[in-house]
């Protein structure tokens, strides 16, 4: 269900943009992925990677471990007892 939900998400955003005559550059995924198992989530990930030529950004923000290396670039967020670190792969 989530992945039909994801796909009608998707082509809401670009018919409403483009109605409106406004780009849609990025796209935001925000933990959208907590009830997949292995196989939902490499189909989430092959529907990504087939829509990235239509955005100039994808950011995805997920604690899932198996996506960790799922895209080219990588922000990873450390939170400590004195606050937030970054890492940028």
């Amino acid at each position: 269900a989530f992945r039909i939900n994801f796909a009608i998400r998707i082509a809401l955003s670009k018919l409403l943009a483009r109605r409106a005559g406004a780009p849609l550059p990025t796209l935001i995924i925000d933990e959208g992925f907590g009830t997949q198992d292995s196989f939902g989530i490499e189909k989430i990930k092959e529907a990504i990677n087939s829509i990235q030529d239509d955005f100039d950004k994808i950011i995805v923000i997920t604690h899932i471990e198996e996506l960790k290396d799922a895209f080219p670039a990588r922000i990873d967020v450390i939170k400590t007892a004195v606050g937030s670190t970054l890492s940028v792969s």
